[in-house]
């Protein structure tokens, strides 16, 4: 996590101790970025950075991190490719899920993920762990009012689509080639009636017994895998027309 938040250089930690432990090859690197951007850092013995960190699994590196840098909402819109793809989460308390909702969207190309700044789990070292580093390069930007920052995208064209099992439109029949905002609702509750009020479709995503066992970063995966195979295969099309 420390390694991936230095080479993106915006959540930088207030200072940093590693362990005397380390690989010249692994150490040299992370000492010359510290250096760069003004890090302080100290190296310590391996049962130091076990007891100030309290576990042993640090992997020789320790930081003291500041509060998480949040984005504002206008500067994800307007730096969103074209179609721009969004997730808006409302409400993820469980700070394992909120990582595993940013690794995926890492992996699938997400522009921007707006949360709200109330009653959302923070960025913070677990987030950033589950997301295996995935934080660091994705815009995660603060609203104030999502049901606002829906009106807003919805009037800059882009469509917002949540996901329920009462909906009739299967995830592979939804249009995932234009500009699209995902609503992830909170893991006991889902989507608030509000935000669900707002959504252009809803869909489902289609399971082969009744159980439900799809939490809410299994899901977005899911649903971002299938926006980004329609994405795909339209590039492919647009490719194979100009080449004729």
């Amino acid at each position: 996590m420390i390694v991936e938040a230095l080479e993106a250089g915006r959540w930088l930690p207030n200072e940093m101790v590693l362990s005397e432990q380390l690989a010249e090859e692994l150490v040299r690197p992370i000492i010359d970025s510290a250096s760069v951007l003004q890090v302080p850092f100290e190296v310590a013995s391996h049962e130091r950075l076990t007891q100030l960190c309290g576990a042993r699994d640090h992997q020789g590196v320790i930081a003291r991190m500041p509060p998480f840098p949040y984005f504002d909402v206008e500067t994800v819109m307007k730096q969103a490719a074209n179609p721009a793809l969004f997730l808006i989460l409302d409400s993820l308390q469980d700070p394992f899920n909120f990582g595993a909702v940013c690794r995926s969207a890492g992996v699938f190309g997400v522009d921007g993920i707006f949360v709200a700044e109330a009653e959302q789990a923070e960025v913070n070292s677990q987030v950033a762990r589950s997301s295996a580093g995935a934080i660091n390069r994705l815009r995660i930007a603060r609203a104030e009012n999502l049901c606002e920052t829906v009106d807003q995208l919805k009037a800059s064209g882009v469509r917002t689509v949540a996901t329920s099992p009462r909906a009739e439109l299967r995830i592979d029949q939804l249009n995932g080639t234009v500009p699209l905002a995902l609503v992830i609702g909170n893991e006991g509750e889902g989507v608030s009636d509000g935000l669900l009020k707002q959504c252009d479709e809803l869909v489902t995503i289609p399971q082969a017994t009744g159980f439900e066992s799809l939490n809410a970063a299994v899901s977005t995966g899911i649903m971002l895998y299938e926006i980004h195979r329609q994405r795909l295969a339209r590039q492919d099309i647009t490719e194979a027309d100009e080449q004729d």
